[in-house]
């Protein structure tokens, strides 16, 4: 089974043999925990520390408060391994603010 085989196939003719065969690589933006004082990172600590947070059903606010207050004590690597999960929460955050992601589940 190949990743996106219709797209592959529409643009074989435009592509060498080897970037049409190689595996597909995913896009990963760099960590948001890397820059504790960077925007990104104060979206995330406003955001899952706010109102929009209380109101998902399916997180633990306080669990995710303290793992944002021990961010600045975690070494890169773990921050990094965190850090999908942190972007996981915020994306669900703004689901919810701007669509009622959990309307359904209270």
């Amino acid at each position: 089974m190949t990743e996106k085989y219709i797209l592959r196939k529409a643009a074989q003719p435009f592509l060498t043999d080897r970037v049409y065969h190689r595996e597909k690589h995913p896009f990963i933006a760099p960590p948001s925990t890397l820059k504790l004082n960077g925007p990104f990172h104060e979206l995330i600590q406003d955001t899952l520390r706010g109102a929009i947070m209380a109101t998902l059903p399916f997180y633990n606010q306080a669990a995710v408060i303290t793992l944002l207050d021990q961010l600045p004590e975690m070494n890169e690597s773990v921050r990094t391994s965190i850090d999908f999960v942190l972007i996981e929460i915020l994306s669900a955050c703004v689901l919810q603010e701007r669509f009622g992601l959990a309307a359904g589940f209270n």
